[in-house]
């Protein structure tokens, strides 16, 4: 995998927010995160993306670990030089898997946070001493998963609403519990010898939902419940687009789509976890 370049765009149309992370913290960023993953495709193979706890850390060794499951192996980086940030589950909990019980019958809430902390261990044996895990985002405050019955260009059928927001609430609720209650038998486990810390961007979210004009300051009014990014027919991905907000309007939003945070949504999400690696975040 290579670093982050501005060039890599993401689900909201504009630069990943891991770039302005390196760009902040003056880091160089790997970045191993595909869009559309999740934790296990044994688990919940939404779209067959290469997941974290295979495919995208297979990448991480091959880049950083010489000589892998020989008597030789060795990490080629400094344990002290580098934080592992693991940022995933909302295609886990959504529409394909948990939200519309598409997941296999086998397969319950707590085998995904499992996979979400074996992952963290996995990078422990690899040698990373540093990680940070974020929680997953409020998703019942996003177009898709509110209250609204309405279609919408990821769900094109009419649907219950108001059950897709409580069902959202609650399992966002309980796998972040599951995850945070995790991380300290975790730190408890390893006795100093590595540390998770959690970034609670839950709060972080429901923070900038809260107080609008601290975060989003675009060419108009900030709005954190509307979108930027339109698709007037929810049958029809070649209208996306028509009656986008403006390239000056976009940093007025707190989500570019139905579902995804927008650009300025990442710097801000990037900026407070680089007050977290700094120790200075109060998520």
């Amino acid at each position: 995998m290579q670093h982050v370049s501005q060039n890599d765009t993401a689900a909201n149309g504009g630069v990943q927010w891991p770039w302005y992370l390196g760009l902040y913290g003056n880091y160089t960023i790997w970045n191993y995160a595909v869009g559309g993953a999740v934790c296990s495709n044994n688990l919940t193979p939404l779209y067959g993306e290469p997941d974290v706890s295979t495919g995208q850390q297979a990448w991480f060794i091959q880049d950083h670990i010489d000589a892998y499951k020989t008597s030789h192996q060795k990490l080629s980086l400094d344990p002290s030089s580098f934080v592992v940030v693991q940022f995933i589950g909302t295609n886990d909990v959504g529409i394909g898997s948990f939200l519309t019980t598409d997941e296999a019958a086998n397969v319950s809430l707590p085998d995904v946070a499992d996979c979400q902390l074996n992952s963290l261990k996995s990078m422990h044996a690899l040698g990373a001493r540093n990680f940070i895990l974020n929680s997953l985002i409020p998703l019942q405050l996003t177009g898709l998963y509110s209250n609204s019955s309405a279609p919408t260009i990821y769900y094109p059928e009419v649907h219950d609403g108001n059950a897709w927001n409580k069902g959202m609430y609650n399992l966002v609720h309980s796998l972040n519990r599951m995850l945070s209650d995790g991380i300290d038998v975790l730190n408890v486990e390893w006795a100093g010898d590595g540390r998770i810390e959690w970034f609670n961007t839950y709060d972080f979210f429901k923070t900038m939902y809260n107080n609008p004009t601290q975060y989003f300051n675009g060419s108009i009014p900030a709005n954190v419940t509307g979108h930027c990014h339109q698709c007037p027919d929810p049958d029809d991905y070649t209208q996306c687009g028509i009656g986008d907000c403006t390239l000056a309007e976009r940093d007025s939003y707190m989500w570019w789509d139905e579902l995804h945070p927008s650009e300025q949504t990442g710097r801000n999400l990037a900026a407070e976890i680089y007050k977290k690696i700094e120790g200075k975040s109060e998520y």
